[in-house]
């Protein structure tokens, strides 16, 4: 009856069904998104494998670090605080003689530290305590006593011994620097408190005093080289002198200082000579005549081309006064002609005054004139004669330069040595004054004093060390072994090694258990297993379980027979009917496995045998038949290559609801590949821990090449207790046992 005959509406059940669908395809999703191991998850699973490793390791750390605690000999340590400064006190500032440290330059502390540990520090020390002589510091450290040295050469036994104890100073010295300040502890370890007191004070003083020593040797050194140069430069300069002084003899040069003010405000000595002097004032004194000239000569062009008038006769007094009486005079007259003519007696008076009076002005301005004309007369003689003069002292000048030249090389080489004399003479006087004053960079904050416990060893220290040193190497080669390791451990490797669904997975059987006893209990972990392997088969393809099934492993010995028993037992027990075939005719271990006869089986079949059911043997559970593997033929092979295993088994699902195949390993084999083409299904068992993931991966790659269908793995023979809490929880829910980490929690 279809649905519109009924009456009913589908709709919602193609909804519901659609929806069931896309529910269960986002729970896929999900749960594939989540299916991945974290990091952490994975480094831990790994230690839990590798546990007794990773545990021997941490044992052996512990055992070493509790060793070298028992072992080592106790030293005590002592320790001394001084402060260095980057610079001491300056009461002279000598610069040059010392180099000078910036504020920031750290390479003056690193100096100072390495003087701390230098050699010829520990060697004073060993000489001012008399160490080559204490056996308690000679051979504390090691434990041992001292060789008999009978016959041997002192000397040299001394030196060995100094030398042998200045390398304990260094070794057993540590230089701590304080953070952020310029103080230092010195620390020295020794087997007697009293002696690293000893050191420890010692190394500080006897440092103080190098650093003075060599403060003092700067300055002492530097003295020395001044006074060499000294008395070199002295020789020079008294060398240079003679020359200077026999050559300006031998020449006839005589050279006077002047004094000018030089750019400093201060007066500076200049030599010149005396024909230099000479010119130099006459020629001032030609420039001053040479200017007198020039006024003279312009007075008389005045006055020879102004008829003898003069500025010179104006401004002279008497011609002035004399003008200003004629001009009186001469107004008078003007003013007379008015009344009277001109030969008038008063007037012809008036006239003659007036006369005279220029007459006398006449002859005065002529006398001007005259004493003009003589002044630029005499003045132009003097301009000759200073000029000649000049010309004179000239050519003397000039031939003193061309002999002053050799004079010049002389004093300038006089004038550097003096320069450079002097300079030393200075810095000798500077230096001696230094040399004296005893200022320091390094003083002493706290004395050491004798330690009342040994620095060395410490034990919880030690022993926390070869805690974390046994971890550490533990957890590596942990993970290096596992790293290196190829085998398939957990069903998570199965599947990411391999890249094929994971069925299931078997937990291994204990020594003296019987794999087919545990299976009769329904209870039992095995039988748990292989429930869920038959599930997870159900579900393989789209009509449910194949109807044929081949149960292949990669070698032998790795439970594919277990597993064949097991599946078909599980398929008999759901109601159907099974044949359980055992294929492999190389080896086979059905019949001994279930204690069945195997005169006749899968070989007869493929031979030819027409009656199949008389190859057919009860296995003593319901619904479950047996066909064992029957005389093993010279070339199984053979018989596996046509169509005959093809044709019996399609034959065989005629009566039986599935077949179960217990086939031949793949490795080095044809029989496996040749069975597997014929059936529709190939379940591929792995054992835990034996089946290298390279082995395994080379036979799928078999099986894949003759187009089998793999329709899973089986881990088989699985330790949960060495993989996590994860999978023993699900193999022992329910029971009693406990085992990793689930013992801890449990507790």
């Amino acid at each position: 009856m279809n649905d519109q005959a009924t009456g009913m509406d589908t709709r919602p059940a193609i909804a519901s069904d659609k929806g069931a669908r896309l529910n269960a395809s986002t729970l896929d999703q999900f749960l594939a998104s989540q299916d991945a191991e974290t990091p952490l998850t994975q480094y831990i699973g790994i230690l839990l494998r590798r546990r007794w490793l990773v545990l021997g390791m941490i044992l052996a750390g512990l055992a070493v670090g509790l060793f070298l605690a028992m072992t080592t000999t106790p030293l005590y340590r002592a320790t001394a605080t001084v402060e260095i400064a980057r610079e001491a006190s300056k009461v002279v500032d000598l610069k040059g003689v010392e180099p000078s440290s910036s504020g920031n330059n750290q390479e003056f502390y690193q100096t100072q530290y390495g003087l701390l540990k230098s050699r010829s520090l520990a060697e004073q020390v060993v000489r001012n305590l008399r160490l080559d002589d204490n056996d308690r510091f000679l051979y504390g450290y090691s434990g041992g006593a001292p060789a008999d040295q009978n016959g041997a050469d002192r000397a040299a036994i001394r030196k060995k011994l100094q030398s042998r104890a200045a390398s304990i100073v260094q070794k057993h010295l540590t230089i701590t620097p304080v953070r952020n300040s310029g103080l230092v502890s010195v620390s020295f370890d020794s087997p007697d408190p009293e002696i690293s007191k000893k050191v420890a004070n010692a190394i500080v003083e006897n440092f103080i005093s190098a650093n003075l020593a060599r403060r003092f040797d700067a300055s002492a050194y530097a003295r020395q080289f001044l006074e060499e140069r000294l008395a070199q430069v002295r020789a020079k300069l008294e060398e240079s002198e003679r020359s200077l002084v026999a050559y300006a003899t031998r020449e006839r040069l005589v050279n006077v200082e002047e004094a000018t003010a030089g750019t400093n405000g201060q007066s500076t000595g200049q030599t010149r000579s005396l024909a230099s002097a000479d010119l130099g004032a006459l020629n001032t004194e030609l420039a001053a005549a040479r200017a007198a000239r020039i006024s003279a000569e312009a007075r008389f062009t005045q006055a020879r081309s102004g008829g003898g008038t003069t500025t010179e006769a104006l401004a002279d007094p008497a011609v002035t006064a004399l003008r200003s009486l004629r001009a009186q005079l001469f107004a008078e007259y003007s003013k007379g002609l008015a009344k009277f003519k001109p030969d008038y007696p008063t007037m012809v008076a008036q006239k003659q005054q007036i006369d005279e009076i220029d007459r006398q002005i006449t002859g005065q301005s002529s006398g001007i004139a005259r004493s003009v004309r003589g002044t630029y007369l005499a003045a132009l003689e003097r301009e000759k004669a200073l000029e000649n003069k000049v010309n004179g002292l000239k050519d003397n000048v000039l031939d003193q330069r061309s002999r002053s030249i050799q004079y010049n090389i002389f004093q300038r080489d006089a004038d550097t040595n003096r320069t450079l004399y002097d300079g030393l003479l200075q810095r000798y006087k500077e230096v001696g004054i230094a040399g004296g004053v005893g200022t320091n960079n390094v003083s002493i904050v706290d004395k050491a004093e004798a330690p009342r416990a040994p620095f060395t060893p410490r034990t919880m220290l030690n022993l926390l060390l070869g805690l974390l040193a046994g971890s550490l190497l533990g957890g590596l080669l942990a993970f290096l072994i596992e790293q290196l390791d190829e085998s398939i451990v957990a069903p998570h490797d199965l599947e990411q090694k391999l890249g094929i669904p994971l069925l299931g997975s078997v937990p291994i059987v204990g020594e003296g258990e019987k794999p087919l006893e545990l299976l009769d209990d329904r209870k039992s972990a095995l039988s748990e297993a292989y429930l869920s392997i038959q599930t997870a088969l159900r579900f393989s393809t789209s009509h449910g379980a194949p109807k044929s099934i081949l149960v292949t492993s990669a070698r032998a010995s790795e439970g594919k027979s277990t597993t064949a028993v097991s599946i078909a037992r599980n398929f008999a027990t759901l109601g159907r009917k099974i044949i359980l075939i055992d294929g492999d005719m190389r080896n086979p271990s059905l019949h001994r496995l279930l204690g069945l006869s195997n005169k006749q089986g899968l070989s007869d079949a493929l031979a030819g045998a027409d009656d199949i059911a008389r190859l057919m043997q009860p296995s003593g559970y319901d619904n479950l038949t047996v066909v064992t593997a029957g005389p093993l033929p010279p070339n199984p092979a053979e018989l596996l290559a046509g169509n005959r295993l093809a044709d019996f088994v399609t034959e065989l699902l005629k009566t039986f609801d599935h077949v179960v195949i217990d086939g031949p390993p793949v490795m080095g084999l044809a029989d496996a590949p040749l069975i597997a083409t014929a059936i529709e299904g190939t379940i591929f068992v792995i054992a835990a821990k034996e089946t290298r993931a390279k082995a395994a991966r080379i036979s799928l790659r078999r099986l894949s090449d003759t187009h089998a269908h793999i329709s899973g793995a089986v881990l088989t023979k699985f330790d949960a207790r060495q993989v996590g809490y994860d999978y023993a929880y699900s193999y022992e829910y329910g029971g009693t046992k406990k085992t990793g980490l689930a013992k801890l929690l449990s507790r």
